[in-house]
């Protein structure tokens, strides 16, 4: 019974630290471009029908505009080397966890099984920020980076500030690419 109890409680812990952070993180770039001469940028319009609110969307700026004057850009509305464009979603997800096991008889002359399942069912909402970077010039994509999070406990403005930063923090972790050899 101790194993089973510390199975319990291990995986709790291991659950309760993965919705805690930043997870699909994935990045797509196109490999001709030049990113070492790409030094200033400008935001995209959020459309409106897009139906994101206004303190996300300045959230997502405030986070990205940081993290890109560290990195050394400039953002600037005169001729701009790239432009960004936002997008978040958010969506309702279940996790379904088989554990393998129930409570009671099994079948044979019991009659079948019987008890609480060994299946559990954890009911959450998932966001998802992706960061479009797009050549000011051609209008084609150049860069593309993704990233979800569990916003359930996101509840708070500080909490949805931190959330955010968190996620644009690793979208940018490894921008711009390095290209290969």
């Amino acid at each position: 019974m101790r194993a089973v109890n510390a199975i319990f409680v291990l995986f709790f812990i291991c659950f309760a630290v993965s919705c805690a952070s930043i997870y699909g993180v994935q990045h797509d770039y196109d490999k001709q471009a030049d990113f070492a001469n790409l030094k200033t940028y400008d935001w995209m319009q959020v459309p409106e029908k897009a139906g994101i609110d206004s303190l996300s969307v300045q959230r997502v700026k405030n986070a990205v505009n940081a993290e890109l004057k560290a990195k050394g850009l400039m953002m600037t509305s005169d001729n701009p080397d790239f432009l960004i464009a936002e997008h978040l979603g958010k969506k309702d997800k279940v996790q379904v966890t088989d554990w393998g096991y129930g409570y009671g008889p099994y079948g044979g002359y019991w009659g079948g099984y019987w008890g609480p399942g060994g299946v559990s069912t954890y009911e959450y909402e998932e966001g998802s920020l992706i960061l479009d970077f797009v050549d000011a010039k051609s209008k084609k994509m150049i860069w593309r980076g993704v990233a979800k999070a569990e916003i359930n406990s996101a509840n708070t403005p500080e909490k949805k500030e931190k959330l955010i930063k968190e996620a644009v923090n690793e979208i940018l972790k490894n921008y711009p690419p390095v290209p290969s050899k």
